[in-house]
């Protein structure tokens, strides 16, 4: 049986990509300093709005990538951002730059994974569609999450309480 601790036996077993291990919104994300993504009302995919244009307080975006043992000890970039109905660039944009270290756990050869979290906002939304959030690392699109905004009526209450109708 094959140790998972240990170090890797094969080229086959080694990352050799940066890979994108998950990529979501959210309400709210952030990174505590032990490395744990801290998420409420994570995996969000439909929005509703009473009307257009819209503006959703905050959106909270999560990743966590996975760097291969090479990648370590070098300058990365990391950026987000939002397109709309058409692929057309919209306002949200958040760009990081980062070099990550391996733990002092780590093995030789072994890869690191590295989150990533930011809380954006008042965003835009200027009509209902699809939208998607794209991830680029080093300049490459690595991964999108869909976003489905959609115009929901308002149902107005007839207010009071029944007790009050009766009187």
């Amino acid at each position: 049986m094959t140790d998972p601790t240990a170090i890797p036996d094969t080229p086959a077993a080694i990352t050799t990509t940066t890979s994108v291990l998950a990529f979501f919104a959210a309400d709210h994300a952030a990174v505590a300093p032990d490395g744990k993504i801290y998420v409420n009302g994570g995996g969000i995919s439909l929005l509703r709005f009473p009307a257009f244009p819209a503006t959703l307080p905050t959106i909270g975006i999560a990743a966590i990538l996975e760097l291969p043992f090479h990648d370590l000890m070098r300058d990365h970039t990391i950026r987000v951002g939002m397109v709309g109905p058409g692929d057309q660039e919209l306002s949200v944009r958040v760009e990081a730059q980062f070099r990550s270290a391996p733990t002092p756990e780590a093995q030789f050869g072994e890869s690191s994974l590295v989150p990533f979290a930011v809380t954006v906002a008042n965003v835009e939304f200027p009509a209902p569609g699809r939208y998607a959030l794209v991830l680029w690392f080093d300049n490459v699109e690595k991964k999108r999450y869909g976003l489905r905004a959609i115009q929901t009526p308002i149902v107005a209450s007839a207010g009071g309480s029944p007790s009050a109708m009766d009187a």
